[in-house]
């Protein structure tokens, strides 16, 4: 008889842990709710309130992908029995009780309840950066965070679409540089400064990438936008299309402008202390860039 009824108290839906969350204004917020394997066919959901007045800010029962609504972003991960949702361009009055849960329905529902706090760190931490670089060049990336964060884990993601940390370099340790693929970062703990290098670069590096910390619960908080865009040197340093008429053949040619071979060798690790970056701009956007839109001035990354 006590077997069972133990076995009655496991199976009564309701709060299965409870979580705390930083978030910083401008920036986002990446939370991750884990639940039992045998609810993946089930709806998941997050809203902001306790019962009877959760108010549902996205719920679906879409798996493996990624569902939008308004500044909210879940993906369901079934293979992981995970699924993460994203808050982007918070505000301080994002501040407040929230609930990831799956959708029981008829026996009511499991939840983790996430206390989140939005807080503007203007003193310490810039919302968005701009950087410009040559091709075949370096760029040096700078952030600050703050000191709340100094044991936390660092890292630099970028964003393809919904999913601001698609591609993820992370530093575990103080001054110890971590690398993966053509980026290498770095974190002065005492400065509270993650320094991170991308080498070789393309056009293929012109996005958008976001500097933040990771809790040991594994949650995000980004909290810098860094703006890449990389300009072909080959293409700007063309000479003109030389005309067809007949007048123009008979008069004397212009040699082509002469390549600069220290761009190319601009790319070299060894001169990390003044990467090929022609500008810097900085910023205090309202908001993040639309998903999929190329690197342009600030002003027209806020579509969402």
């Amino acid at each position: 008889m006590k077997i069972i009824w133990t076995f009655t108290l496991l199976m009564i839906p309701g709060v299965l842990s409870s979580i705390s969350v930083t978030g910083y204004s401008g920036g986002g917020v990446s939370i991750t709710c884990r639940y039992d394997r045998g609810y993946t066919d089930n709806k998941k959901y997050f809203c902001k309130g306790q019962n009877p007045g959760c108010s549902d800010l996205i719920k679906t029962k879409e798996k493996d992908k990624w569902v939008d609504s308004r500044r909210f972003s879940l993906y369901d991960d079934t293979r992981a029995a995970v699924f993460t949702v994203t808050i982007r361009n918070l505000r301080e009055q994002d501040s407040g009780t929230y609930r990831c849960a799956v959708d029981i329905s008829l026996y009511g529902d499991f939840y983790t309840e996430v206390n989140l706090k939005v807080v503007t760190a203007a003193d310490c931490c810039e919302k968005s950066i701009s950087l410009s670089a040559a091709a075949g060049g370096s760029v040096n990336i700078s952030c600050r965070y703050p000191q709340s964060h100094s044991a936390d884990v660092k890292f630099v993601c970028r964003r393809s679409g919904s999913d601001l940390c698609a591609e993820e370099t992370s530093v575990k340790e103080s001054r110890r540089w971590s690398a993966e693929g053509q980026m290498q970062l770095y974190d002065d703990r005492e400065q509270q400064l993650l320094t991170g290098i991308i080498s070789h670069v393309t056009q293929q590096h012109s996005a958008e990438y976001w500097c933040g910390v990771q809790s040991d619960q594994g949650h995000k908080s980004f909290i810098t936008r860094v703006l890449i865009s990389v300009t072909d040197i080959t293409k700007t340093n063309s000479p003109p299309p030389s005309s067809s008429s007949p007048s123009s053949s008979s008069s004397s040619s212009s040699s082509p402008p002469k390549s600069s071979s220290s761009s190319s060798s601009a790319s070299s690790f060894s001169s990390v202390r003044s990467p090929l970056i022609t500008s810097v701009s900085k910023s205090s956007p309202s908001s993040f860039t639309s998903a999929g839109a190329e690197v342009q001035s600030c002003d027209s990354w806020f579509s969402l």
